[in-house]
């Protein structure tokens, strides 16, 4: 029975010994000091972790600007960076730029956690798996370099940030998702080689224009949309309360009247289509309906259709869909939310609003 009790005390102080250590070894690269784990001695491959107890209270050292080594050497071996492992940066608060070199090809669960002073991240080419988290409550983060060769970005990683207001989409970039989760974007601009995304304006939209995806979250101002949009994207524009005034094209042919129903700051709607677009749906039946904060909304239309606008326009309240699919849930709109049809303004020529 002894023999049973003094084995397993020494597990558990094996064990303690374990957690207490985390790291292999440690390196200072550009005078900061890293601590890796070795992954595996006969691929020569490491991953970067933390110092101690992942308990430890004690912030990291980390501070500036880190570059993390592709290489590194120790006992006379030289080691591949592989990998930046769960919680390795935890808690550095003054951690402000890091570059992540070509061979790191994973980052684990909130790595950069708590790095409230982190706001530029360079990205290696190649694509990165992600961990959950990996910059949770990372504040500041403004400046982001993706890789070149990544085909999917997940803008919801930096949701986090107040500071995010431009990002630059690469060339191979062919999904995009989580634009809407960054909630003081102004802008996104796409490389123009990019054979699936295009930009105009600070506007998300497809490669030949087509079709609006999204418009960041912050964008202020007047909205003109390209010429030559056929259709807006379900939520590209709905939470985007800055918007003073939108200019649709002529060659408009699809969107929601749900799309103007929270931008309280929306003055003046332009339509320059000789024809009222349906916008909504009563059954089968498409009508024409703008949800709006401010029913004084101003809406400019051609001279010469302004009496056609005036008849389509939805004036009574109900409950409308955005497809005239069975399975299409309807809203409710309120008589004060519709425009009212006296703001309907014709003009000869739109050069004021050019």
């Amino acid at each position: 029975m002894d023999i049973i009790k003094r084995s397993t005390v020494a597990f558990l102080l094996f064990a303690g010994c374990n957690m207490v250590s985390a790291h292999d070894f440690s390196a200072t690269v550009g005078g900061q000091k890293i601590y890796f784990n070795i992954k595996s001695k006969t691929n020569k491959t490491v991953e970067v972790t933390y110092s101690g107890s992942i308990g430890d209270k004690k912030l990291p050292e980390i501070k500036g600007n880190l570059e993390i080594p592709a290489k590194v050497k120790h006992d006379n071996t030289v080691y591949s960076v592989v990998s930046i492992g769960a919680k390795s940066f935890s808690g550095a608060n003054r951690l402000e730029g890091v570059s992540i070199p070509a061979t790191v090809k994973s980052i684990g669960s909130f790595a950069f956690e708590g790095c409230t002073s982190l706001s530029k991240i360079i990205f290696p080419g190649n694509e990165v798996s992600f961990g959950e988290g990996v910059f949770f409550k990372c504040y500041s983060i403004k400046d982001l370099t993706f890789g070149s060769d990544w085909k999917t970005v997940d803008l919801s990683r930096f949701r986090w940030s107040d500071s995010l207001t431009v990002i630059t989409i690469p060339a191979k970039i062919e999904k995009i998702q989580g634009l809407k989760s960054l909630k003081n974007l102004k802008s996104v601009t796409v490389d123009v080689n990019n054979a699936r995304f295009s930009s105009f304006n600070g506007v998300l939209y497809n490669k030949d224009g087509k079709t609006l995806y999204g418009c960041p979250r912050l964008y202020s101002g007047v909205l003109k949309i390209k010429e030559g949009t056929e259709v807006i994207s379900n939520n590209a524009l709905i939470d985007c309360p800055n918007i003073t005034m939108i200019d649709f094209p002529s060659t408009i042919k699809s969107y929601s009247f749900r799309e103007t129903s929270r931008m309280s700051e929306l003055e003046t709607i332009v339509f320059r289509g000789e024809t009222p677009v349906y916008t909504a749906y009563l059954g089968n039946e498409g009508k024409f309906v703008l949800q709006v904060v401010n029913s004084n909304v101003k809406i400019v239309v051609p001279n010469n259709s302004k009496k056609e606008y005036k008849l389509a326009l939805v004036k009574d309240g109900g409950e409308f869909a955005e497809s005239k699919e069975p399975n299409s849930t309807p809203y409710l709109v309120k008589a004060d939310q519709l425009p009212k049809e006296a703001n309907i303004i014709g003009v000869k020529n739109f050069s004021k609003y050019n």
